[in-house]
């Protein structure tokens, strides 16, 4: 009886603890290289799971820059302006990103009916290779300067 009591409590914190633990808290944003070699940042086409062309409400941007802090935040905060988006649609950021350096963009977006703010963060850095092409580094790989 006691090794069923200690069972159940086992197996109910796993749950418990297994349920925050898989909830995303930050998501991650697409992003690509468009033909200006300046980045798309959008949100990624699995958010509108039945393809309904759902649109989203950007609250705020920002970017900082590693080692050197917050560049730039924008709020959308006016309700008679709001700034929305679909899916795969570049989010506006009015900023030019330079060559190797690394940023972490982000940016909160609400659906359409909901008001929960759902934050948006990554990594990123636009390396120029030694023969003048451009190559978008994402994530870990955006942070690890040997690259």
């Amino acid at each position: 009886m006691k090794h069923i009591h200690w069972l159940l409590i086992t197996l109910l914190l796993s749950i418990i603890t297994g349920c925050f633990v898989h909830r995303n808290m930050l998501y991650t944003p697409d992003i690509v290289l468009k033909d200006s070699g300046q980045p798309c940042i959008s949100i990624p086409s699995n958010e509108d799971f039945f393809k309904k062309n759902k649109k989203f409400n950007i609250v705020e941007t920002e970017i900082v820059q590693t080692g050197v802090g917050q560049l730039s935040l924008k709020y959308y905060r006016d309700l008679s302006k709001p700034y929305y988006v679909k899916t795969q649609e570049c989010i506006y950021f009015d900023y030019h990103f330079q060559n190797n350096i690394t940023y972490s963009i982000g940016f909160a977006s609400t659906e359409i009916g909901d008001a929960e703010n759902k934050p948006w963060v990554r990594y990123m850095r636009i390396k120029k290779n030694k023969d003048g092409t451009l190559q978008l580094l994402l994530d870990e790989h955006a942070r690890d300067v040997t690259q």
